[in-house]
């Protein structure tokens, strides 16, 4: 599945992803198809709006903050 906006979306068939370095397969997932890939677009568009509006110190703070959280894991 794929995640746009906070929403699940999974349309397109299951595939399985294999180890090229072991030949096994290691996941199942989601191939998406035109539909997904429309609907990342438009969830997309509306998540670059929200943050351009947002003035540059605190979109600057924002990522310091995701960068803190990445660094704690």
């Amino acid at each position: 599945k794929g995640v746009y906006n906070g929403k699940w979306f999974a349309n397109g068939e299951v595939i399985e992803s294999i180890s090229p370095a072991t030949g096994e397969v290691i996941a199942e997932v989601v191939q998406g198809n035109t539909e997904d890939y429309n609907t990342c677009v438009v969830e997309a568009r509306k998540a670059w709006n929200t943050w351009a509006d947002i003035p540059a110190p605190k979109r600057g703070e924002i990522v310091r903050q995701i960068g803190v959280a990445l660094r704690e894991k």
